[in-house]
């Protein structure tokens, strides 16, 4: 149990156990050290249960502040669908406008109201200016000067089995960290072989990058495949098992994993 303060008052997280260090991604003693909270899944404005999604983002901002992290990550499924409502979209980037530091968001297979997939709706409030929002297609990238940190992420606009979220990541950048972020699901023995927005281990093993930050399961998971870290960091919501992934990129250790369990 982490206890950390917030405006003068305790907040309380169940940090989890689980610990991942991969050395082999320990980069140039030039870059900073950096925290990033990774999340993804939150489903906001869903029609099941839109007030404990809510909660749940409402707990990974806090968590943010009181761990005064240098970045946010939000791989996918942000919103719930194209039908989530207008003032759900305007409330949830106001507060991701309030954080003190970037927010890289990479639009998932229910981000349809931020990709237009099944046509554009009109008066979508816009990100904040901390917020870097991927929409290319094909792949966009988005660099922060100031943390000396690049982040790569192809958007969800036809999730089926022909789109390769991994597909055209960009080469590493010639200096700072490099982090991809991906909204799809990692293949093995156990989820068959035919489906939608796949990532194969070879495709982990071979990225060059820091870390790959996963969205799609809604569990954490550690999915790493002989290349850099690969996590899923769960879901704030929607489980028994709540989560979110604090990533250190550290000059001297590498990159560190931790599961935080969200009270």
């Amino acid at each position: 149990m982490a206890l950390y303060a917030r405006g003068g008052c305790p907040v309380v997280f169940d940090t989890g156990s689980y610990l991942d260090t991969n050395t082999e991604t320990a980069p140039h003693p030039s870059r900073r050290r950096l925290t990033l909270l990774h999340t993804s899944d939150l489903h906001l404005g869903s029609d099941s249960f839109a007030d404990s999604a809510f909660r749940g983002f409402e707990l990974v901002l806090e968590t943010a502040t009181a761990m005064r992290v240098d970045g946010m990550l939000i791989v996918g499924d942000i919103f719930d669908s194209s039908r989530s409502p207008l003032d759900t979209v305007a409330r949830a980037f106001r507060r991701l406008g309030e954080l003190d530091c970037p927010v890289f968001l990479l639009p998932g297979n229910h981000d349809t109201l931020l990709t237009g997939t099944y046509g554009t709706v009109h008066g979508v409030p816009a990100p904040p200016p901390n917020a870097h929002l991927l929409r290319e297609a094909d792949g966009e990238m988005a660099v922060s000067e100031e943390l000396g940190l690049s982040v790569w992420g192809r958007p969800v606009y036809n999730h089926d089995p022909s789109f390769r979220p991994l597909e055209g990541v960009r080469p590493r950048p010639s200096g700072g960290w490099y982090i991809v972020m991906a909204h799809g699901l990692v293949m093995d023995d156990h989820v068959g072989s035919f489906r939608s927005s796949p990532i194969t281990h070879e495709e982990l093993h071979q990225v060059d990058c820091d870390y790959v930050a996963l969205g799609h399961v809604h569990v954490f998971r550690d999915v790493t495949h002989g290349g850099p870290s690969a996590f899923y960091s769960g879901a704030p919501s929607g489980s028994h098992y709540a989560t979110t992934a604090l990533v250190t990129l550290d000059p001297a250790s590498g990159v560190t994993v931790e599961r935080i369990a969200l009270a």
